[in-house]
């Protein structure tokens, strides 16, 4: 997502309210002249050098906070006149908030345009989570991808002065994961979508997250017809009562209680969940040109037009847990099938040993073991190949989103390399409640060298695991990394850090005003007695 998704209900309501007054509050502070609530650039004095030994990143750089008190940031981007712009979420029912912020540390809205009376909401709405952002330098536009109010996902193209246009929308996004990060190249977007269950079965672990509540005929769908291999699925029956069995078969690729299909038809109108589209930046038909992934949490695009993404592995909860699926770095090969539910994320097939779960926890389901669920030869699908992959990350590490490192600037040693936030795991919930080695994978920044599958961490606390679990330098420590930027005008490495969360009930819990951008920068000249003024100037790059 990368964080995985919140959903506009009635269930959320209460904190959408909530979030509201808040900001209206906020608001207020603001006209009456008190500015220290909500989020803001640190002024220069107060963007300290984080210590190494609480948090370690590459000899010859500093790390400081940069940007703080943000509600569970997901993406960044710049314009064209050297404004970051920054997007929170709105992740956990939370109203989603795009603003920019300009060298000199001013703040301006993009949406809602006059959040300072948050109550009174704007005639367009959006729904969270904003899963990427980018700016379109041709026409001064910032395109985000989210949810509109009935949980189906759009990538829609804002303008500074409050404008909205929908350049895509009613994508499949009503389960687990929805609309993920998003890239331009010539005048196309590519974008990714996520599938719509762990494993590609609808279980009890959906109907914990809510989904199969609002949206009971909802499930994964391909992008090709599909033979199914015959197996039904027993999961207790969230409906069962004294004229209710309590029990119910489920088949793949089906809603929940349907277990009467061998045939799975082709998605509506060619829309899968589980895949990589692109679409042309004025609007118009999508079309899938990979599918068969799980979360396609971060893509990016080099100047050659090769299209790079984040996929994380299936988890070990629900009806057909998998054991120890690795996150990974695929590269796209236009129109082929990327193996899920079928083959872990590294394309090996899920019957292998070590994707395994304990058998009580797949016994209920009448199946001891995990194998495949689709008939490949009569669905017309051959086995994806392993050289797609670029690198692999830890299982759970929640890779997300990336960026290549610029030829030009204080880090083109490591030019031909890519930076990737992990954003870590979502345990309990991931691991149905049994518990992680400690430190737990991910919640750090690593180094990816694509052309030999070499990763190695870069920003990292030096306790492991995330900044809420450390005993000490907790505040300025990494907490949940998701995408990592660096900027076209300084062309420093800006971290953002979605925050503090805690999963109950399989919903992510955000903590307020956790969420911050970290910088990755040259440390700043020494003070010298004849210039002192270098030591105190603003470390922000004006426009160029």
């Amino acid at each position: 997502m990368a964080p995985d998704p919140s959903r506009q209900s009635s269930r959320g309501k209460g904190r959408l309210a909530l979030s509201q007054l808040k900001l209206l509050w906020m608001g207020l502070l603001s006209l009456l002249g008190g500015c220290a609530l909500g989020p803001h650039m640190l002024p220069v004095d107060q963007q300290k050098t984080i210590d190494r030994t609480i948090t370690e990143y590459p000899a010859g750089f500093v790390l400081q906070p940069y940007v703080v008190n943000l509600d569970a940031p997901s993406a960044i981007c710049w314009d064209d006149q050297g404004n970051l712009i920054i997007a929170e979420s709105g992740t956990d029912n939370a109203d989603p908030h795009i603003f920019g912020i300009r060298p000199d540390g001013k703040k301006f809205n993009i949406y809602p345009l006059h959040s300072r009376l948050p109550v009174i909401s704007p005639g367009y709405h959006l729904y969270g989570p904003i899963g990427g952002m980018v700016f379109n330098h041709a026409n001064g536009k910032i395109y985000v991808s989210h949810r509109d109010k009935h949980g189906l996902g759009a990538i829609t193209a804002l303008g500074y002065d409050g404008s909205h246009t929908t350049i895509v929308g009613d994508l499949p996004t009503q389960g687990d994961y929805s609309v993920t990060d998003l890239t331009i190249y010539q005048d196309e977007i590519y974008f990714g979508l996520g599938s719509a269950t762990n494993s590609g079965v609808v279980g009890m672990d959906n109907y914990e997250e809510g989904w199969v509540r609002d949206y009971p005929n909802f499930c994964d769908l391909p992008y090709k017809p599909l033979k199914l291999l015959g197996y039904r699925f027993q999961t207790p029956n969230p409906q069962a009562s004294i004229f209710s069995p309590d029990t119910t078969d489920t088949v793949p690729f089906e809603p929940l209680g349907i277990s009467d299909v061998t045939h799975i038809d082709a998605a509506p109108l060619g829309r899968a969940t589980g895949a990589i589209y692109t679409v042309s930046t004025e609007g118009g038909d999508c079309r899938v040109v990979g599918w068969g992934v799980r979360n396609p949490a971060g893509l990016i695009v080099d100047e050659f037009g090769r299209v790079y993404f984040t996929d994380q592995g299936m988890e070990e909860r629900g009806t057909r847990p998998i054991h120890d699926d690795p996150d990974v770095l695929f590269h796209l090969v236009s129109g082929e099938w990327y193996g899920f539910p079928d083959f872990s994320r590294t394309l090996d097939p899920v019957s292998d040993s070590q994707y395994q779960p304990p058998q009580w926890m797949v016994l209920p389901t009448k199946y001891p073991d995990v194998g495949f669920v689709v008939d490949h030869k009569a669905s017309d699908l051959h086995d994806p190949d392993p050289r797609w992959v670029q690198a692999a990350f830890k299982p759970l590490s929640g890779a997300s989103k990336m960026d290549f490192v610029p030829q030009v600037g204080p880090f083109q040693k490591y030019f031909g390399k890519m930076v990737v936030a992990l954003w870590g795991d979502r345990a309990p919930f991931a691991t149905s409640n049994q518990p992680l080695k400690s430190p737990p994978p991910g919640y750090k920044v690593v180094l990816v060298d694509k052309d030999v599958g070499d990763v190695s961490d870069f920003v990292f606390n030096t306790e492991g695991g995330p900044a809420s679990q450390l005993v000490d330098g907790g505040s300025q420590a990494l907490e949940r990394p998701v995408d990592v930027k660096f900027s076209p005008y300084d062309h420093y490495l800006y971290i953002v850090d979605f925050g503090r969360i805690r999963m109950k009930n399989g919903e992510e819990k955000v903590a307020d005003g956790t969420g911050k951008i970290l910088r990755l920068l040259p440390p700043p000249p020494p003070t010298t007695r004849s210039s002192t003024q270098s030591s105190t100037a603003p470390t922000t790059i004006m426009n160029p």
